[in-house]
């Protein structure tokens, strides 16, 4: 099965996701954001006291730039992120 990813919103810029609703859309297990966030690798987050939330304008540009052609495509750099 096939499952198609849809953020379509009115302002991605102040539409948000938990990293629940994000890792159901992206077929991934929360533990994977968790990771990513702790690593480096995923979108762009917020951090509110303990709460972690995703920006739909983050998450648009992180899949723009994680878009690929072929497996031979240059891999995306690996470093941290800087504030």
């Amino acid at each position: 099965m096939v499952s198609v990813l849809q953020l379509q919103v009115e302002d991605p810029e102040h539409t948000f996701l938990t990293p629940q609703e994000l890792a159901e859309q992206l077929g991934l297990c929360v533990s994977r954001l968790s990771a990513w966030r702790q690593h480096g690798g995923g979108p762009a987050f917020v951090k509110l006291g303990r709460s972690v939330i995703y920006k739909v304008a983050d998450i648009e540009r992180w899949l723009d730039a994680s878009t690929r052609s072929s497996t031979s495509d240059a891999p995306i750099p690996r470093g941290r992120r800087v504030p």
